[in-house]
């Protein structure tokens, strides 16, 4: 089995690319080298990020994927999944192989489980954009915290900028320790092992409480459905949803 070691990045992956193809070594698994564990059936080879190779292989994959190829494989790379850098390297592959767009090669495996596992990334940003909940600050800054499944804070920032306007913000991925911060006009992506000192603004507990009964006055206790409020509402997304703390 030959595995190939790379950081997570788009640029790594792309000089895993030209390595590929230029040593004529197709790999088994793609794995980031923060989590990768040494296995004693597998030949490892760790590929060292080339800005100028990652260059030309993504002019290629533009050439023949069109102008959101790279989008979508950045997207597939925040997957939770483990196999992800190894589906994302397997669909630029057979897309470089094939020299022409094989986004709707659904029949071979390795399109179909790039479109799934982006497709899977995308739906959990549109189910918490809806679900994210923010509190307003002593000093007016808008703070939300939350754990989701894959690593989608970088996608859903943008969402909530737009959103808010001028108004600055804080999302906190509390499973990945990464913060996104707003000024208001722009975005930035930060890793951080502070814990978070949330002092929340005099009107929060109004707010928190308006929540609580319109949570309440949209349920009707003699219909609950409960099944279907876990398939629209996921249970694992409410802990950070105060309106629906006991």
């Amino acid at each position: 089995m030959k595995i190939f070691i790379i950081d997570n990045h788009i640029d790594s992956l792309l000089s895993a690319l030209f390595f590929s193809f230029t040593e004529k070594i197709k790999p088994d698994e793609v794995l980031n080298k923060k989590t990768y564990q040494p296995r004693l059936d597998a030949i490892t080879m760790e590929i060292v990020t080339d800005k100028k190779k990652a260059d030309r292989v993504k002019t290629a994959l533009f050439k023949y994927g069109g102008d959101d190829v790279i989008a979508h494989i950045k997207v597939c790379m925040l997957s939770c999944d483990q196999k992800a850098l190894t589906v994302a390297f397997l669909y630029a592959h057979f897309m470089l192989e094939k020299r022409k767009d094989t986004s709707e090669f659904l029949g071979e495996k390795c399109v179909s489980d790039f479109s799934y596992t982006v497709q899977k990334v995308l739906h959990e940003r549109h189910i918490v954009s809806g679900f994210l909940r923010f509190q307003e600050s002593s000093h007016g800054v808008m703070y939300a915290k939350y754990a989701p499944d894959n690593d989608i804070t970088a996608l859903l920032a943008p969402h909530f900028l737009r959103r808010l306007g001028a108004i600055p913000f804080i999302i906190h991925d509390g499973k990945r320790n990464k913060i996104a911060i707003s000024n208001g006009r722009s975005i930035k992506i930060e890793h951080t092992d502070l814990p978070s000192n949330f002092c929340p603004s005099e009107n929060e507990e109004d707010f928190m409480s308006l929540w609580r009964k319109y949570f309440d006055k949209i349920n009707i206790k003699e219909r609950p459905h409960l099944k279907q409020q876990d398939s629209f509402f996921p249970r694992r997304y409410r802990k950070y949803c105060f309106e629906t703390w006991e």
